[in-house]
């Protein structure tokens, strides 16, 4: 397995664990409001899924060059 792809699934991973981490953590910070809408839902529904498209295109890319 080559280093790139490990890191991808690291990444990935990273990006499933800060879900719970959000919505769990004390003082919920997951609960503060941007635009209207919680930062947890900006970052479960927006930028997790942004992010993962953005590492596995990164990943294959190199794969297949």
């Amino acid at each position: 397995m080559s280093v790139s792809r490990r890191w991808a699934i690291v990444a990935l991973l990273a990006l499933l664990a800060l879900v719970p981490l959000l919505a769990l953590a004390p003082s919920a910070p997951g609960a503060v409001r941007l635009a209207g809408v919680s930062l947890l839902w900006w970052y479960a529904g927006l930028f997790a899924p942004l992010a993962a498209i953005a590492i596995a295109m990164t990943t294959l890319w190199r794969r297949s060059g």
